[in-house]
């Protein structure tokens, strides 16, 4: 099964400038990622508004696909949030899908620290990032528990636990 984790955290704590650093640092050590970002309140604007693929959706296509030379965009209505597993055959071949979002799904996660916090089953966690500035409130707050404490400028640390953790997982290594 393909290794899969999530990024969570609450909205504006930099979910998105977190994954495409650990997506450089992957990449750099040779890994191809996907990423699927979760967007369950249809906030995220993904086609401009007037655009063909746009024009069509709002006539009721079933399924609108865009295609060109560099990148593929589906989209398709659905009844329900479709799980990441039933998205995985559209992400190609990859070693690792990384999910933006999820909080409440499965998956193991690494979470974006914040101080009002958010309930995550201790089983699921992989590590908790956060910002310099709020190192000595967390390391207060955290004591005594065994879930990795990484501040977010260290993407090398955050990297390596997942390659110990979700990525030695690919293919039985």
């Amino acid at each position: 099964m393909l290794p899969i984790f999530t990024v969570i955290g609450r909205s504006k704590t930099g979910k998105t400038t977190l994954v495409r650093e650990i997506i450089k640092e992957l990449q750099s050590k040779g890994y191809k990622v996907a990423v699927i970002k979760h967007d369950p309140l249809d906030h995220g604007e993904v086609d401009r508004k007037g655009s063909d693929t746009a024009n069509f959706w709002e006539e009721g296509s079933h399924t609108v696909v865009l295609s060109s030379p560099s990148r593929l965009a589906v989209f398709r209505r659905v009844e329900k949030d479709t799980a990441p597993e039933d998205i995985i055959p559209l992400c190609g071949n990859v070693d690792c899908l990384i999910l933006e979002g999820y909080k409440g799904w499965d998956y193991p996660k690494i979470v974006i620290w914040s101080e009002d916090g958010l309930e995550v089953d201790p089983r699921q966690l992989l590590a908790v990032v956060y910002d310099k500035k709020d190192q000595r409130e967390i390391l207060k707050k955290s004591e005594k528990k065994d879930t990795p404490l990484i501040c977010r400028d260290d993407i090398k640390s955050i990297v390596d636990i997942l390659e110990k953790n979700i990525l030695n997982l690919k293919g039985g290594e």
